[in-house]
């Protein structure tokens, strides 16, 4: 029997909520194994009645369950995208907590399109938002191929890029000091132009540091994207139910049945 602090059991419990409330789905089953290991969780989501799904559901969510690192795809200097891949299927329900923690992720609207084998989530941010790459450009493919699903997460870096333009200024700033410097122009005052230089030069290439860690942020946070989105998927695969086994009649139970002739009847008039 295992056992689980207080402030554990309560974020199961709120996850577990969230999941009956939001993302229900008749197509769920608990798990035995969880049942047995965990009877006082249980006991508590049950005076609660919370389906014993959800509650699974939320405490593997707590425990982690692993997947496949996705990965970096070289995407060149103004746009990041990260591949992901996961087991599971896109049944309504799923595909609604997916498009949920996409558009938390993003803090923008977005809207689904269906095509064969594959899902697609763009952005479709209102008012201002439109203008910025940033709001404007996530996209989130899901493929399926086999019994295999392929994430895809994109997202434009213009907008951080345009960040790199002081860092340009600066650049410019200490090279048009150490040249007036180098051929003379300073008129006596070449040690200011050096201690410039070296200022500007500075300042350049610890401000473009600082835009670099800021745009790695956001490839970073777009991987914990992929990386979430697989989370959902393996999980709802583990709650999910296999397909109904069909009912086969051996062939030995007709053997004391008698054959039934059908005639043609007549209808009997009034």
């Amino acid at each position: 029997m295992a056992n689980l602090k207080e402030e554990e059991i309560r974020q199961i419990v709120h996850r577990a909520t969230m999941f009956q409330k939001f993302y229900g789905s008749s197509a769920q089953q608990s798990l035995s194994k969880l049942e047995s290991e965990y009877p006082h969780l249980f006991e508590i989501t049950d005076s609660l009645k919370l389906d014993r799904a959800f509650v699974c559901e939320a405490l593997l969510e707590h425990q982690g369950i692993p997947v496949e690192d996705p990965i970096f795809i070289d995407a060149g200097f103004s746009k990041a995208e990260v591949l992901g891949f996961s087991s599971g299927n896109l049944n309504p329900e799923t595909l609604k907590e997916l498009k949920a923690q996409i558009e938390y992720h993003f803090n923008t609207v977005g809207e689904l399109k269906h095509r064969k084998n594959k899902t697609i989530w763009k952005a479709t941010p209102k008012g201002l938002a439109r203008m910025f790459a940033s709001q404007s450009s996530p996209e989130v493919q899901l493929d399926l191929t086999g019994n295999t699903l392929k994430i895809i997460a994109k997202q434009s870096m213009k907008t951080v890029n345009k960040f790199y333009f002081p860092s340009f200024a600066a650049a410019f700033g200490s090279v048009m000091f150490f040249s007036a410097t180098a051929f003379g122009v300073m008129n006596g005052e070449e040690a200011f132009g050096i201690i410039m230089s070296a200022i500007f030069g500075s300042l350049s290439f610890l401000y473009a540091r600082f835009i670099n860690g800021r745009k790695q942020k956001k490839k970073n946070r777009l991987f914990e994207l992929v990386e979430s989105l697989q989370q959902i998927l393996e999980r709802r695969q583990k709650v999910s139910h296999t397909a109904t086994p069909s009912i086969s009649i051996p062939e030995s139970e007709y053997d004391n049945v008698d054959e039934i002739e059908l005639k043609s009847t007549k209808k009997v008039p009034n």
